[in-house]
């Protein structure tokens, strides 16, 4: 009877905790035109109390796009998640939507939107090849978890010769995120 008990205990204690791991996942739909629905846990984006900044605007670039055959591996494993074209088309259009600011990311000035517009007309959002992240990071030793916070996004664009091979990169806009200031400026560094 005490086994019964316990397998019974056991099989209320599972299934109460399943309907609780439901609970923390809500579902974050995409637009149906960029893609599928997808379901983020929203508890582990947020940093709690113990979280201390370990890294303040780090900026760094990532390669979104593989120009060498040689290398397919890399945008085959590392990057095969990375749907660049569904980021920049929820940034352009935040853009347009005067949602979000677009900043020269040479310059540091805010372009206006006849500006975008020119950048897109002239460059497609196809060809974004790298895109450089500006994030600070945090570590919470209590949980043992590692958090980002990403502050501004720069769309480059790849350049390509007459031959089609890529000749180096384009500076699209750069966008700022959770209330951060505009940075320096390429120029400036």
């Amino acid at each position: 009877m005490n086994f019964l008990k316990t397998v019974l205990i056991a099989f209320i204690v599972i299934i109460s905790a399943c309907k609780a791991e439901e609970g923390n996942n809500t579902n974050n739909e995409i637009n149906e035109n960029f893609g599928d629905q997808t379901k983020v846990n929203k508890e582990i984006m947020t940093a709690g109390d113990s979280a201390v900044l370990v890294a303040d605007s780090i900026m760094y670039i990532t390669e979104v796009v593989n120009v060498d055959p040689e290398e397919a591996y890399y945008m085959n494993e590392w990057l095969s998640g990375a749907k660049t074209e569904i980021l920049a088309n929820f940034i352009f259009e935040a853009v347009y939507n005067k949602r979000l600011k677009a900043y020269d990311y040479i310059t540091g000035k805010e372009m206006t939107l006849p500006e975008v517009e020119t950048l897109e007309s002239e460059w497609k959002r196809e060809n974004i090849g790298q895109i450089l992240f500006t994030e600070d990071w945090y570590f919470d030793e209590k949980e043992l978890k590692m958090y980002k916070q990403v502050n501004s996004i720069m769309l480059a664009y790849l350049r390509y010769d007459s031959e089609g091979n890529v000749s180096g990169n384009k500076s699209g806009i750069r966008i700022y995120l959770n209330d951060t200031k505009p940075m320096k400026a390429a120029q400036d560094y």
